[in-house]
Formats: C-alpha cells, sequence, structure tokens
C-alpha cells in the first residue's frame, strides 16, 4: 500500500501500461507512471497477481504529464507541460522495462494528450488552451524532430489521434470537461 501512497504524491500522476516484447516467452507488463511534481517517470513491473513490483525512475521535467509508447514498444514519449514545452524520448528495456533517456525535442504548446500514429512515424499532439493541433515527424531511432510538420488551429482540441489505430475513434477534438486549464 506504501508503494500506492508514493503514486500519488505531487500534482498529477499519470499511468501508462504497455506490454513490451514480441513473444509470450519475451513479453512483460511494465506500467510507467509520470510524477509530474518530481518531474520524473516510475517504472513499475507488473506481477501476475495483480502486485507491482518497483523498478527505478527516468529524469524527465516538472509537470511531465502525457506518455505514449511506440506501436513496436521500443520508446516511451513523455510531454513536459510546463515551459519549455518539450517532448522526452527513451527506450525501453524488454527484459526490465527500464527507461533510458534517448532525446529531448521541443513542442509547440502545452499538451495535455499526445499519441503516435499506428506506424510510429508521426507524433501528435492537442491543446484546448493553445487551440491547436501539431504533427511532429518521428525518425526510425525513435526520436521527435524539432520542426512540426502540422500545426492547425483546433478550437479546445483536447484529443488527437490516427483513425487507423484499433479501438480509436479517429482525428477527434472536444471542449474541456473542466479542471486542466491546458
Amino acid at each position: 500500500m506504501n508503494i500506492l501512497k508514493g503514486l500519488s504524491k505531487g500534482i498529477a500522476v499519470t499511468a501508462f501500461v504497455s506490454m513490451v516484447g514480441g513473444t509470450p516467452a519475451l513479453a512483460g507488463t511494465f506500467v510507467y507512471v509520470s510524477n509530474a511534481e518530481d518531474g520524473d517517470i516510475s517504472v513499475y513491473s507488473l506481477q501476475p497477481d495483480g502486485a507491482l513490483t518497483q523498478g527505478g525512475r527516468a529524469p524527465a521535467a516538472k509537470i511531465v504529464m502525457p506518455m505514449a509508447v511506440s506501436p513496436d514498444r521500443r520508446f516511451l514519449y513523455a510531454g513536459v507541460r510546463s515551459k519549455p514545452f518539450s517532448v522526452h524520448v527513451y527506450s525501453i528495456d524488454p527484459g526490465t522495462g527500464a527507461l533510458k533517456p534517448l532525446s529531448v525535442s521541443p513542442l509547440a504548446e502545452s499538451f495535455p494528450y499526445i499519441s503516435l500514429d499506428k506506424t510510429g512515424r508521426f507524433l501528435f499532439g492537442a491543446s484546448y488552451a493553445g487551440h491547436l493541433i501539431s504533427v511532429n515527424a518521428v525518425g526510425a531511432d525513435g526520436r521527435v524532430a524539432a520542426e512540426q510538420r502540422h500545426q492547425s488551429p483546433s478550437p479546445d482540441a483536447s484529443k488527437v489521434e490516427d483513425a487507423s489505430q484499433p479501438r480509436k475513434t479517429g482525428w477527434w477534438s472536444r471542449r474541456s470537461v473542466g479542471g486542466d486549464n491546458g
């Protein structure tokens, strides 16, 4: 229970679960928690009984929040919502789930939501406070290009997804439901 108390420390906690590995023998379930106030990401391994085993922590920046894992499960992308707005990219160790810092690239705005297309070649961002959506190219090495491929005004955009992803609803925006100003 102490682990769960520690998870809630900070302004916000965002959890992201990733199945890493290409075969069941190599696959593990890893849970990534963005510790917004601490400015880092905790790594946990999910056990068969539902218990979490704490791993390491990877440095990021204050107010690190939205996260996305590449479709091939090789990279974790973490958006920073404090200035200068950026995305931290980490390589994921397929055996342990450990994160190794790879790169940091600027983003156009404070994005409460980021995602990748099904190929992992483009990073999408949506900001309702900034009233925009953006697309940045992603290289084969997982690094996000500093220059945007596309930026469009979008009143109150809060989420953007690739329509070809399974169980996804496509590119969309919606009004803020309150509580988060951007």
